[in-house]
């Protein structure tokens, strides 16, 4: 490298560091952060100042810290490093929700988790054209955990009974860590299982979203994706029924991307299943409504589906297992 290119490489570390710091004393993290990834992409042997900034930024997170916040949520980041609660903390957003307004629908997408700072909430359950209420919760107490940790619709709505203070994560931003902080996501998850409340309430009070009871199967499917509109289109998904009910069924498929399965969710196919009995072909169609996803290993998912209207027993016999 010539002197000339030296002094112009030095100056512009020199000017990135500066902005950083600027960035630091502002509180403005997130621009901090980009100009750090700035000065490592463009001068990526100036290790001191790279090393330097990092150890500046981080420090400054952590002083600024919401402490009332992480007293609040102790049992979540005592078991994380100091760059793990940074990640989490500062991937949050916070905001306040007023009295009765609802924050999650039963049966809706979400992507988000929420912490309860501060305020009340009421779950219920739509039931039989009532609202069944399940639970009070409150500072300390999770939103939203079930459809984080799973590809899945809301088990119950979720309305404010005061005026609520939350933070919130997003599942695709979580999903982004796996390079700065590969474990992060897993423990989040972890954390969300172990203190989840919703689907333990629905549980004790024996309020389980299935009310038809499910039969092993057998037979193959192929769905059709609908628009909204009903129209088919020509994406096509197929698999290996392994159970159904009168409300629904369950099929095993294979998906390569995550994001593939996750884009399934609340999707409408027009499904058709076939199944060889005595030699004869045995088919049935239907409409149906994708609720849950579940993942397996190496690309293997599991569908469940919520037929749109509910069938007969001589409908699904052929295909239940005896």
């Amino acid at each position: 490298m010539s002197p000339a290119s030296e002094k112009g490489s030095a100056q512009l570390v020199q000017s990135l560091v500066k902005q950083i710091v600027q960035a630091v004393d502002e509180k403005d993290f997130s621009k901090a952060d980009n100009l750090r990834e700035e000065l490592i992409l463009k001068e990526p042997t100036a290790l001191s100042e790279i090393i330097k900034t990092d150890s500046i930024i981080e420090e400054a997170k952590t002083a600024a810290l919401d402490k009332e916040h992480l007293a609040t949520w102790h049992k979540l980041y005592e078991n994380l490093s100091e760059e793990e609660v940074n990640c989490l903390f500062y991937s949050m957003k916070k905001v306040v929700v007023p009295a009765r307004k609802r924050i999650l629908a039963h049966g809706g997408m979400n992507k988000k988790l929420f912490f309860i700072d501060k305020g009340q909430v009421t779950v219920y359950l739509p039931k039989e054209e009532k609202n069944i209420v399940i639970a009070q919760l409150g500072r300390g107490d999770l939103l939203g955990e079930y459809t984080f940790a799973t590809i899945s619709l809301c088990s119950a709505s979720v309305v404010s009974s005061t005026d609520v203070e939350l933070r919130y994560l997003e599942n695709d931003v979580a999903l982004s860590w796996f390079d700065k902080q590969p474990v992060l996501y897993e423990k989040i998850i972890q954390f969300c299982n172990e203190h989840g409340r919703i689907e333990q309430i629905l549980r004790s009070k024996k309020l389980e979203k299935r009310t038809n009871r499910r039969f092993s199967a057998k037979g193959l499917i192929t769905g059709v994706l609908l628009t909204g509109e009903g129209t088919r289109t020509d994406s096509v998904i197929k698999g290996v029924l392994s159970d159904i009910s009168l409300s629904g069924c369950c099929f095993d498929t294979r998906i390569s991307k995550q994001e593939t399965a996750r884009a399934m969710l609340a999707k409408h196919f027009h499904f058709t299943m076939k199944r060889e009995i005595s030699g004869k072909q045995v088919q049935r169609q239907m409409a149906g409504k994708v609720v849950k996803v579940s993942s397996h290993l190496h690309g293997d998912y599991s569908l469940h589906v919520r037929f749109i209207k509910l069938i007969d027993e001589e409908w699904l016999k052929p295909f239940v297992i005896s």
